[in-house]
């Protein structure tokens, strides 16, 4: 299930596994299970905009 989802009381799938910490290319914190979560692909795309300044930010 949905993470932010199910904090809001909603029940969702999830199809994401999302990096609760963004890893920025360290392999150690990409692979490190305990920073994972599952998000729905409407609420990974809200958190990595958030993350990132928006999308076309040219990162």
């Amino acid at each position: 299930m949905c993470k932010d989802c199910l904090d809001v009381g909603k029940v969702i799938a999830a199809t994401v596994v999302d990096h609760i910490t963004p890893h920025r290319g360290n392999v150690v914190l990409f692979w490190d299970e305990k920073n994972w979560q599952g998000l729905c692909s409407t609420c990974h795309s809200r958190k990595t905009a958030k993350e990132d300044g928006g999308f076309g930010n040219g990162k």
